[in-house]
């Protein structure tokens, strides 16, 4: 029968197993006789099962009754079966005791509680079954713990909680009671426990390197290795009791290159390193380095030579190599040490996940030999990131990342072991079924090491979403089973995660503090030693005699004190007598329920020690007996105590209350004039501040022990509803009083930094990082308590932070290249203060002494001055520079030494653009600064533009003119004088092409004095000469049609030429034909 104990509800599933069992009406009866007898039906499953549910034997309570069963009528049988009803569980009746409900525990490792089920009658219940919960969150309600239960089936179950952080927390237990889904908290639940660190945290001194990824950290000779993730080189730690120091070494021998995701182990008290990415230029590399500490200092040692290997093992599709290639360069690899070998597991390798694992036979060599182990069993995936470590020839691998068959990175929660057969022979399971206990979550770069033989240590690592984990377990290999042996809160190691390894058998972690580059924390925990150190009866040998030393002097101490309410007369007398017995009736009603869930905590307690044979028990637990008996009389007399001291005690609270009263107006006179002292005005200054606030701080602490004076007889004679006035104010003045601290912290804070860039040089601001300071304080005056916000102090500083923020890019405006000294004199005149920017001794503060965001505007409109200036001066400084540089093109005019000028295309584009360049200058509201430069460069342009047009025109019609004039004798002998003429204009326009060839320069040759004026003069006799040579040939034209005419005999016309000395005039009379 099973199970053979259950709750009187009953209503629970029972098996019952037999012979020759069959179908038809089956009926369970419950009980003993026939007073007591309940039947049920039951069900039948097979011959030899049968299936019911417990009988309801609340009406006749808890016993132990037999059970007998019943098919189709046939009689009941005669096999005695027992099955033990028991009283409902009671939550007000069941208690917790041990270290996990005592006031002071510690995060990160688990703490032990019991909890001893009681039924209603108060029995100790003595089988499991009960449906208990425990729930342990933070008393801010933002963080909260993790609890497990272990039943052990006697009445008693074990829980261990773990919280994340140090903070206050509360242990939520609970019971649902009576069957039902409603829990009912249990006795003295929630138990307010305080959690503190565990760490030890060690001072860390010299010179401490900076924060880097990809680095390992590892354990040499009792000091602590960083190697890669920067360019640093080797870095150690010294671990001295007292202080942790670091240096930068320099070891002896040929040292590896500067690289990230690397391995690391440990050979022979030699850490050796393989691999990893090269910092210089991302190369995977494939060599090996070993390190050992010398008598000198450290040296490095690498292998002359690496034995190349054949690969039998490739991915999938691609054919074995049977030639021997040399180790694969990776990084994100995992390196295991097995005595003198080191086993290489996978990694990647350009972007790709490598297949093949590798060994090299001895990693302390001069020859380092790989070889291709051979795998069997399960193959693991391909995977980069993954921890692994050996312990007795057995290789423990755990996490990592891979590649999905959609491409996508997946995180690994895989456990894989891997035995070794032979040097070059592993046999290879993944997730074994043998594996039990707490297993650790996917991870990938987690530390794994050696912890002691036989025991693997892993810490820490990253999730799939790239969060830090901080949590440590302990892996037994022979029978792999995990165990989490630290749980710590991922915000406790930031973002990146902490480096980890091993030292003494403690955990260390390097890390950074809050925003600090440097790796300037270092701290190391013994989690296993911690853990032991806090089992339930390691702890309880000890907490057990201090709570009962402690409980028996506090029952002392109140006998002593009820015992001078014998004396009334004298008691009235004595104030001081009054006041101790009064004290012991508040204690004894203030600690009759802790007291009394105390001692029956220390009795189980004491069973529980005394069960398990862990110290003999028998003395203290005739002290608990003892106090206990104590704590009774006190509770019988405390009543008549009480009683006979009320007139007494109404007489003196009277004057008590007036007493209160009068300290109470004391209170509110002073927090009336609490405002008007000069620390809320911000022109008081940060140093006169500072000693005021001292005075208030001593004023309020003066106040707060009276009124904790006060509050104390309050309570004792029941007079707290008049110390709440007073309560009041003083926790409004003390809230006062720190928020006008923060205040003046964060103005001293904000001069300091701002005093310290006040002097900086000129030359050497920053004003980007001037900037990110000042919008850093601007956040934390906003994040200063409300109700400061309306006071002088406050506004002082908000205005101080905000001018200060508005300067900043005043400042940076000011450092602009485009300013000159025109402009820094216009800023003096602005705000009329003289300075001189030059001087080499000219700091921010010179400046800021301007009040600088009194002048926003102006310093905007000098600045904008500035650029345009600037952008105006660059303009002229590029039309100078190109300008100089643009020659005329020269042609040669037929086979003469005449060269005709002409301006390249591009040329003649930028003489255009760089036209509206000026236009635009000249129509800048600052043009006056380069009024001169901007006019003369719009002269010069525009003469350019001019002489190319006009010596165009003019070397066209002189070309044109030449031929007729200079090549043709007969238009010489024909028209001598316009001959004449073009013969003057011929030398003229050559001496000015010859004066073009001769400077080149177009600007140079175009801005000659009284060329343009020469060369429109030449112009118009050109023009001239045009009209004689048209008119010539034009006459000539018609002189040789009527000669063609008259030769035909047709009446010629009658023809005129009339020849004068302003040109030729051609008059054609009436030609007359005749038949």
């Amino acid at each position: 029968m099973s199970p053979q104990a259950g709750p009187v509800f009953g209503e629970k599933d029972m098996v019952i197993k037999g012979l020759r069992f069959k179908p038809g009406k089956v009926q369970v009866r419950f009980g003993n006789t026939e007073k007591n007898q309940v039947v049920v039906d039951a069900e039948y499953i097979d011959n030899e099962t049968i299936h019911c549910k417990t009988a309801n034997y609340e009406q006749f309570g808890p016993m132990p009754v037999d059970v007998k069963v019943s098919i189709n009528g046939e009689g009941w049988t005669v096999n005695k079966l027992v099955f033990n009803y028991f009283a409902n569980t009671a939550a007000r009746n069941s208690m917790a005791f041990g270290p996990g409900v005592l006031p002071k525990v510690i995060s990160g490792v688990e703490v032990p509680f019991h909890i001893q089920a009681r039924d209603t009658i108060n029995e100790r219940r003595t089988s499991g079954g009960d449906n208990f919960s425990v729930r342990i969150v933070s008393a801010d309600g933002l963080v909260t713990g993790d609890a497990r239960i272990t039943d052990l089936q006697d009445g008693r179950y074990e829980v261990h909680y773990s919280v994340p952080k140090a903070a206050s927390y509360l242990v939520h237990i609970s019971h649902a009671d009576l069957g039902g889904n409603e829990s009912v908290p249990l006795r003295g639940s929630p138990f307010k426990v305080h959690a503190t660190d565990p760490w030890t945290q060690h001072r860390v001194l010299g010179s401490i390197p900076g924060r880097r990824k990809g680095a390992t950290l590892s354990e040499l000779d009792g000091e602590l290795v960083l190697y890669g993730g920067d360019t640093c080189g080797l870095v150690v730690c010294s671990t001295s009791p007292g202080e942790w120091r670091w240096s930068s070494v320099t070891p002896s021998g040929p040292a590896p290159g500067d690289r990230i995701q690397h391995s690391v182990i440990i050979v022979q008290n030699q850490l050796v390193l393989f691999g990893g990415a090269s910092l210089s230029d991302g190369t995977e590399l494939a060599d090996m380095f070993w390190l050992k500490k010398t008598q000198g200092g450290w040296a490095w040692g690498c292998p002359k030579s690496h034995t190349p290997y054949v690969r039998h093992t490739v991915a999938p599709g691609q054919e074995p190599i049977d030639t021997p290639k040399p180790v694969t360069g990776r990084l994100a690899h995992t390196a295991v040490a097995l005595d003198q070998q080191m086993l290489v597991i996978y990694g990647e390798k350009s972007g790709s996940l490598l297949t093949e694992p590798c060994i090299v036979e001895s990693v302390i060599a001069q020859v380092a030999n790989w070889i291709e182990p051979i795998l069997r069993g399960d193959v693991p995936a391909p995977r980069k990131g993954a921890a692994a470590a050996a312990t007795g020839g057995t290789i423990i691998m755990l996490g990592g990342t891979t590649i999905n068959e959609s491409e996508q990175p997946v995180v690994l929660d895989e456990l894989v072991v891997f035995g070794m057969e032979s040097p070059n022979s592993l046999v290879c399971t993944i997730n074994p079924s043998s594996a039990s206990g707490s297993r650790p979550p996917a991870r990938t770069g987690a530390t794994m090491l050696e912890y002691s033989p036989g025991q693997l240590f892993l810490y820490g690592g990253f999730s799939a979403d790239g969060k830090p984990f901080n949590d440590a377990y302990l892996l037994d290999v022979t029978t792999l089973a995990w165990k989490r042996v630290y749980n710590g809160h991922p915000d406790l190691v930031g973002s990146q995660g902490a480096m980890a390894t091993l030292l003494d058998g403690k955990l260390v972690l390097i890390n950074s503090s809050a925003g600090s580059p440097k790796l300037d924390c270092a701290c190391s925990l013994d989690p296993i030693g911690l853990a032991a150190s806090y089992s339930f009866t390691t702890r309880m040998k000890t907490e057990v005699n201090t709570l009962l030393e402690n409980l028996e002097a506090w029952a002392d101490k109140q006998t002593i004190s009820m015992e001078l309410a014998q004396n009334l007369e004298k008691l009235g007398q004595n104030f001081d007598s009054l006041l101790k017995v009064m004290d012991a009736l508040y204690q004894v009603k203030l600690k009759k329920s802790e007291n009394d869930l105390l001692i029956e905590q220390l009795r189980e307690t004491l069973r529980t020690l005394a069960a398990d044979k862990i110290m003999p028990t028998t003395k203290l637990e005739k002290r608990l007996e003892d106090v206990a008996h104590k704590w009774d009389d006190i509770k019988k007399v405390q009543p008549q105590v009480k009683s006979n001291v009320e007139p007494i005690q109404a007489n003196q609270a009277d004057k008590i209350r007036e007493d209160i009263e009068a300290f109470t107006a004391r209170v509110l006179q002073y927090k009336a004039v609490f405002h008007t002292k000069l620390f809320y005005k911000h022109c008081t200054g940060a140093a006169a501040a500072y000693p005021l606030l001292d005075t208030a701080a001593s004023e309020l602490a003066k106040l707060r022990k009276e009124c904790i004076q006060f509050a104390e007889l309050a309570s004792i004679f029941e007079l707290t509803d008049a110390m709440a006035p007073a309560d009041a104010a003083i926790r409004e003045l003390y809230e006062d009083l720190v928020s006008v601290k923060d205040v003046w912290d964060c103005t001293m804070m904000c001069e300091v930094q701002f005093q310290a860039w006040r002097k900086t040089l000129w030359s050497n601001i920053s004003t980007e990082e001037m900037e990110e300071g000042a919008k850093n304080f601007v956040k934390e005056v906003k994040a200063l308590p409300k109700r400061i916000r309306d006071e002088d102090v406050f506004r002082g500083l908000d205005g101080m932070v905000k001018n200060f923020l508005v300067s900043v890019p005043l400042v940076a405006d000011l450092r602009s290249p485009a300013m000159r000294d025109r402009h820094w004199r216009l800023l003096m005149e602005a705000t009329q203060v003289s300075f001189n920017v030059q001087d080499p001794g000219f700091k921010l503060d010179d400046l800021l002494a301007l009040q600088l965001h009194k002048f926003e505007d102006e310093v905007g409109e000098i600045v904008d001055r500035a650029q345009k200036e600037e952008k105006m001066e660059l303009g002229l400084q590029k039309l100078e520079e190109s300008w100089t540089k643009v020659s005329f093109q020269f042609t040669r005019h037929k086979d003469t030494n005449v060269y005709t000028v002409k301006m390249a295309e591009e040329d003649f584009e930028m003489l255009e653009d760089n036209q509206v360049l000026i236009q635009g200058m000249m129509a800048n509201r600052y043009m006056n600064t380069f009024r001169d430069t901007v006019l003369g460069w719009n002269k010069k342009l525009m003469a350019v533009a001019d002489v190319v047009a006009v010596l165009g025109e003019i070397q066209r019609t002189w070309a044109y003119l030449e031929s007729l004039f200079i090549a043709s004798e007969e238009v010489k002998k024909e028209l001598p004088e316009a001959a004449q003429r073009f013969s003057k204009i011929d030398a003229d326009v050559k001496n000015v092409l010859a004066e073009f060839k001769a400077v080149q320069n177009c600007v140079a040759c175009s801005c000659k004095e009284g060329l343009l004026k020469f060369l429109e003069k030449q112009q118009t006799e050109l023009e001239v000469s045009l009209s004689v040579s048209v008119y010539a040939s034009t006459a000539f034209t018609v002189y040789y049609s009527m000669c063609t005419l008259r030769s035909g005999s047709l009446i010629g016309p009658y023809l005129a030429v009339r020849l004068n000395h302003s040109g030729l005039a051609l008059d054609l009379s009436t030609v007359l034909f005749s038949g």
